[in-house]
């Protein structure tokens, strides 16, 4: 197990952003389900406006917990004389490739679990429906988090890696 002093900036950074992440994306998780998985397991319906009141608050936590993280990196790296180097550079855009795969064939699930619901008949249960509103959001925003996390965890495991 390495030490966090032992860790580069980029790898801390890394991991400061993607435990973050996976925190909001818990809580999202939590205040839009009930039940567990596999039998109880469902996306509570909600009004359109407390799916904003979800949407806004999921978004302005996200961007100021990013923010605090990049800001403090910043200082820490101006204080220490740190630049970032080809490999940081290389490994940030493994993690944005892996990210950006992730959600490009999740949301062409979406598209197609969307297409089965309304072309099938009405008695056609599916094991997450995303025809309504509540569903749709969830499945949309649940992508968004997992490709940024895979984004994080990808360098998270690059940085560990023996080639980086």
């Amino acid at each position: 197990m390495t030490l966090i002093a032992d860790m580069s900036e980029p790898e801390r950074q890394s991991w400061a952003t993607l435990i973050a992440d996976i925190c909001v994306f818990s809580i999202f998780i939590k205040s839009m389900t009930s039940g567990r998985l596999p039998r109880n397991f469902r996306v509570e319906s909600g009004s359109a406006s407390e799916l904003i009141g979800v949407y806004v608050w999921v978004i302005v936590v996200t961007i100021i917990i990013h923010a605090v993280i990049a800001s403090i990196f910043a200082l820490r790296g101006k204080a220490e004389g740190f630049e970032r180097d080809e490999r940081d550079v290389e490994i940030e855009r493994k993690g944005a490739r892996n990210g950006f795969w992730v959600v490009t064939i999740v949301i062409n699930i979406i598209i197609f679990q969307l297409l089965v619901e309304n072309s099938l008949s009405s008695d056609y249960q599916a094991l997450i429906a995303v025809a309504s509103p509540s569903n749709m959001f969830f499945a949309l925003m649940g992508t968004m988090f997992l490709g940024d996390i895979v984004y994080r965890a990808t360098m998270v495991w690059a940085y560990r890696g023996p080639s980086g």
